[in-house]
C-alpha cells in the first residue's frame, strides 16, 4: 500500500496525504483476492516493484498500490480482507505513516499474517514505531534486507514464509468457524511464531516484550510450580491495593516498559491494567489476578497478557478511530472476525475517552451478531452517556440486537432526551425490538402525544 508522506498527521507526527490529491479514479483490483498485499511507504516504491516482481514471478499473487493513499475511502481496508497475508515493509517512512499504521492494526485484528521486512537495521526502525506498532511487531520475525547485496539472498526465505502463511490460512479457513476463532483469554499461551495463521494469530502474538528483559527463574519453581508475578511481589497476601500492585508492576516490569513505551504510553497501559484486572475497584483479590493472568504452567505469563491486551486495544482503537483509513471496511467485515478477543476490545472500547469511539463500539458491537447479558447490560449503560451520539449508538445498537431487556431504558430515552436525534434512533429501536412491552410503551406514549397536541390546538383556538 503506497502512502503520501506531505503533511501531519491527527495521531502525532505521521505524515498523511493531502486532501488535493484525493483520487476518483474506479479501484477495479482494489477488492480481487490476492496472496500477498504490500503496505508501504511512497518512499520505499522501488523496494515495493522488487518484492513484488519476484513475489509473482514465483506464483505468489501480490496487491501493491502507489496511490493507495489517494483511492477512495474504505479502499485499504477492503485490500487487507481480500488477501492472505500482509507484507508491511518498515523503513523510517512507513514507520510513522497513517495509512500504514491502520493497515497494519486491521490486518491484526483480521487475524491476517503480518510478515515485517525491514529495510534498515531493526534497532534504528523500532525507534521510530509507537508503543502500539512497536508490540504488535515485537514478537514477529522480522525479515532483513537492510544491505543490498543480500536482497536477493534473502527473497527466498520470505516466499517462503509466505507459502507457510497461505498454507496455513487455508487449512484454518476449510475448518468449521468455531474451531477456529481467537480465543485470546482462554488461558492458553503459544510461544511466538514466524508464521501465524488467521486461526491462531493472537495467540502466537503472546508478545514477550523482551523475555530477556524478564526477571529469571526463582529457585523455587518447578516444571509444575511457577512463580507468578503475584507470588513474587505479595507473597500469600489475598487482596492487595491498586497503589502497591503499580508499584510492584513498575519495577519488576521497568526495563520492558522502558522500551516499548514513553511516559505517556506507561500511563495508559496502568490504567487499562487498573480496569482490566481490578475491574475499577481500589482492591484486587490474588483469584481476579489469577483470573486474568490464566492458570499456564509458562513463564512470565501475565506480561504476555498485559502485552495481548494493549496491543488489543490499541489495534482496535487504530482501526476504529473516526479518522481510521480502514474503518469502513473493518465495520463491514465485523461478522467475519468477530472473535472473543474482537468482542472483548469492542467492549472495552465502550469505556475509551473518545466519544466517537464509543458510539463506533456501540454501533460495530452490534454488527458482530454476537448477543449476551453483558453486552446488553453496557449497552444499556451507554444509554446514559453525556455524548447525545453515544446514546443514539446504543439505542441503534439495542434495537439492531432486538433486546427485549433494554425496552424501560430506551423508552425512558424515548421520552425524556433533549435531543430530538436521540429520541428518533429510541423510537426506532423500539420498533425493531418489537414485543408486547415495546409496542404498548409507543402506543402509550404516541397517544398521550396526540392528547396533548390537541390540548394546545384547542387552546389556540380558544
Amino acid at each position: 500500500m503506497g502512502a503520501n508522506s506531505s503533511r501531519k498527521s491527527r495521531r502525532g507526527n505521521e505524515p498523511v496525504q493531502s486532501p488535493q490529491t484525493a483520487d476518483t479514479r474506479p479501484p477495479p483490483e482494489a477488492v480481487r483476492p490476492k496472496d500477498v498485499m504490500l503496505c508501504f511507504s511512497s518512499s520505499d516504491s522501488a523496494f515495493a516493484d522488487f518484492l513484488k516482481g519476484s513475489l509473482e514471478r514465483s506464483g505468489i499473487s501480490v496487491w501493491a498500490d502507489h496511490a493507495m493513499d489517494r483511492a477512495p475511502p474504505g479502499i485499504a481496508g477492503k485490500a487487507v480482507m481480500a488477501t492472505k497475508v500482509l507484507i508491511f515493509v518498515i523503513s523510517e517512512e512507513s514507520a510513522c505513516n497513517n495509512f500504514c499504521e491502520d493497515t497494519v492494526s486491521l490486518a491484526y485484528i483480521s487475524n491476517t499474517p503480518i510478515l515485517p521486512v525491514a529495510l534498515e537495521n531493526a534497532d534504528t526502525l523500532e525507534a521510530f514505531l509507537n508503543a502500539g506498532l512497536r508490540l504488535t511487531l515485537g514478537s514477529m520475525k522480522w525479515y532483513s534486507f537492510e544491505e543490498t547485496s543480500k536482497q536477493k539472498e534473502n527473497l527466498p526465505v520470505v516466499e517462503q514464509a509466505v507459502r507457510d502463511s497461505i498454507a496455513s490460512v487455508n487449512e484454518s479457513e476449510s475448518k468449521p468457524k468455531n474451531e477456529h476463532q481467537n480465543t485470546m483469554r482462554s488461558g492458553t499461551i503459544l510461544n511466538p511464531s514466524p508464521v501465524a495463521t488467521r486461526a491462531k494469530v493472537h495467540l502466537e502474538r503472546a508478545t514477550t516484550g523482551g523475555e530477556t528483559d524478564l526477571p529469571p527463574a526463582s529457585e523455587k519453581e518447578s516444571s509444575n510450580r511457577i512463580q507468578t508475578f503475584w507470588d513474587r511481589s505479595f507473597g500469600e497476601q489475598e487482596e492487595v491495593a491498586w497503589f502497591r500492585f503499580q508499584e510492584a508492576f513498575l519495577e519488576e516490569y521497568r526495563p520492558n516498559l522502558k522500551r516499548m513505551f514513553n511516559d505517556d504510553s506507561t500511563q495508559w497501559l496502568l490504567k487499562l491494567l487498573e480496569r482490566e484486572v481490578f475491574e475499577g475497584r481500589d482492591r484486587c483479590t490474588k483469584e481476579q489476578f489469577m483470573k486474568f493472568r490464566g492458570d499456564s504452567l509458562t513463564r512470565h505469563v501475565f506480561w504476555k497478557r498485559v502485552s495481548q491486551l494493549a496491543i488489543e486495544r490499541y489495534s482496535m482503537h487504530q482501526v476504529f478511530d473516526m479518522e481510521s483509513s480502514v474503518r469502513l471496511a473493518a465495520v463491514e467485515n465485523l461478522s467475519r472476525f468477530s472473535s472473543r478477543a474482537v468482542i472483548d476490545a469492542l467492549v472495552g472500547l465502550l469505556g475509551d475517552s473518545d466519544p466517537n469511539i464509543r458510539a463506533v463500539a456501540a454501533i460495530s458491537l452490534a454488527r458482530t451478531e454476537v448477543t449476551n447479558d453483558r453486552i446488553v447490560g453496557l449497552l444499556i449503560a451507554s444509554l446514559k452517556d453525556g455524548d447525545r451520539l453515544v446514546r443514539e449508538s446504543g439505542c441503534l445498537a439495542l434495537g439492531h440486537m432486538k433486546a427485549t431487556k433494554a425496552v424501560p431504558a430506551i423508552v425512558s430515552l424515548w421520552r425524556n432526551d433533549a435531543i430530538s436525534h436521540v429520541r428518533a434512533a429510541a423510537e426506532v429501536a423500539l420498533s425493531n425490538i418489537g414485543g408486547e412491552e415495546a409496542e404498548k410503551a409507543i402506543h402509550m406514549t404516541k397517544v398521550l402525544s396526540g392528547e396533548m397536541k390537541e390540548l394546545t390546538q384547542s387552546k389556540t383556538v380558544t
